[in-house]
């Protein structure tokens, strides 16, 4: 039987489970090894503990495509019977090219952690879902903390549902983008019942 992950912490987001895990960036993002380097989670004594299977070559992005969603991953791994999704240039709505959002204080990361980005992660793990027939693991990686995301029933039904509105809105004819869903599915997501309590207000210039 393996050992649990080691995450450090986990609280739920706009109906969204988060658990995360925090790293040195110095060490981490000097390895070698691409699984040891994006995904810090799973290695152990230096050496990834498990070895996810990758789908592309590193450094590509592949399309996916569900329905009117259009994504990029920006790494796919098989693992089990499912993939791993991961997300770490994401588009960061406040145009500093997600820099300040991509760091999380151990500490107050609830509050620090952008609802677009957990969104745009989740929106992106939607489409690859779509494209294999997989399950799939929404993952995002910060500038030190390695996040998995688990949408609710309520979140996933929402967004997969406001796909056609969002290309209307967007003017996208060749498909949404996962941060163009994100940003559409965001207010409407906070007027769910039980759900905006769990997640912090957007931050105001």
């Amino acid at each position: 039987m393996s050992a649990p992950l080691p995450w450090h912490d986990e609280a739920e987001l706009l109906g969204v489970q988060v658990r995360v895990h925090f790293f040195d960036p110095a060490e981490v993002d000097a390895r070698s090894d691409a699984v040891a380097r994006l995904l810090p989670v799973l290695v152990a004594d230096g050496r990834p503990a498990l070895a996810p299977l990758p789908l592309v070559a590193p450094g590509q992005r592949p399309t996916c495509r569900a329905g009117g969603l259009v994504a990029q991953p920006d790494a796919l791994w098989r693992h089990g019977d499912g993939l791993l999704c991961l997300t770490h240039h994401a588009a960061d709505r406040s145009g500093d090219g997600g820099n300040d959002a991509r760091r999380l204080d151990p500490v107050h990361w609830r509050s620090q952690l952008r609802m677009d980005l957990l969104l745009q992660a989740v929106a992106t793990a939607m489409a690859v879902a779509g494209q294999h027939q997989l399950p799939t693991l929404a993952l995002w990686r910060g500038s030190n903390v390695l996040a998995q995301f688990d949408p609710g029933s309520a979140v996933l039904e929402c967004m997969a549902s406001l796909v056609g509105a969002a290309r209307l809105y967007w003017n996208a004819p060749g498909g949404v983008t996962p941060a163009q869903l994100a940003s559409f599915c965001e207010p409407r997501l906070r007027a769910l019942p039980g759900l905006a309590e769990h997640a912090p207000m957007p931050l105001r210039a």
